[in-house]
Parts: structure tokens; C-alpha cells; sequence
């Protein structure tokens, strides 16, 4: 597996941004501001939603732009949780041979667990990837630029 791309914000402080691969084009998404849950979002899912929204938004990570990817983790989240109470203590099931095997819930309960910490990651909610994660903190009005190189560099 490749080595995931660095941001353009990182490759500036660290001094390894080159013109010519830079995008001078490079979106910068808004802030979402209307932080109440999609509609057609399960009601599971809402309550995720409500409980890491905030969150994120006051650290600056959600955006317009990151949608879609937090309704994937509100319900990774959301369907661990309902595989996690479902299952209960149980870790071990039997066949309808008889023999041991992983209860099925505990399977379902891995899989959302491994989907949940990929897009957790992404969100920097985790401490290796939240060292990883940059934010750029809102400068005063008059002295710093909000958008474009400028607004990484002191002047």
C-alpha cells in the first residue's frame, strides 16, 4: 500500500512543497454550518450525528465537502453499536452441526468496528491520525490572509 498524500498545508511548514506539483487550484470547502442531521439518515445514525457534529465542527474538520464521508461513519458507528448490544456476552455460537463457531453478531460487530476506525481516522478521531491532522487556526482579521499559501506564513 502507498503512502497516503500529504496536505498541501503540511508540505508547506515542513518545507517540501515544490511549484510544480502543487495544485494552485486546490478547493477549500466551508465550514458546515447547519450541523442537524441529513433527513434520509437512519435514526441510529442521527444520534451520532448529534454526538460527533459538534465536535468536529468546533475542531474545524467538518466541512461542506465531508458529508457524505461522516453519514458512512455515523452509520459504521451507529451499526457497531447495535451489533455490539445484539451480541451481548456471546462470542461463541454453534452450527446447526453442532460445532463451535464466532457468533455472527461478533463478525458484524469486527467488520463495522474496522469500517468505523478507517473513517474515524480520516476525521482525525483518533491520537495518531488527530498528530497528523492540521488545522489552521483563524487569524486576526486585517493581518492574515484566510485563504491561498499566505495564510501559513507569518509576515
Amino acid at each position: 500500500m502507498s503512502r497516503p498524500r500529504k496536505p498541501t498545508s503540511l508540505k508547506l511548514v515542513t518545507g517540501t512543497d515544490r511549484a510544480d506539483r502543487r495544485n494552485g487550484n486546490e478547493p477549500e470547502p466551508q465550514l458546515l454550518e447547519d450541523l442537524t442531521p441529513p433527513a434520509h439518515l437512519a435514526a441510529r445514525s442521527a444520534v451520532v450525528w448529534n454526538e460527533l457534529a459538534p465536535m468536529l465542527r468546533r475542531i474545524q474538520l467538518l466541512t461542506e465537502a465531508d458529508v457524505i464521508a461522516f453519514e458512512m461513519l455515523c452509520d459504521a458507528v451507529a451499526d457497531y453499536r447495535l451489533a455490539r448490544e445484539t451480541r451481548g456476552d456471546d462470542m461463541v455460537t454453534y452450527s446447526h452441526k453442532g460445532s463451535q463457531m464466532l457468533d455472527q453478531w461478533l463478525v458484524a460487530q469486527q467488520a463495522c468496528g474496522k469500517r468505523a476506525e478507517t473513517l474515524m481516522g480520516r476525521f482525525g478521531m483518533d491520537p495518531v491520525s488527530r498528530s497528523r491532522v492540521m488545522v489552521t487556526p483563524q487569524g486576526d482579521l486585517f493581518d492574515q490572509p484566510s485563504t491561498g499559501t499566505g495564510r501559513f506564513f507569518n509576515k
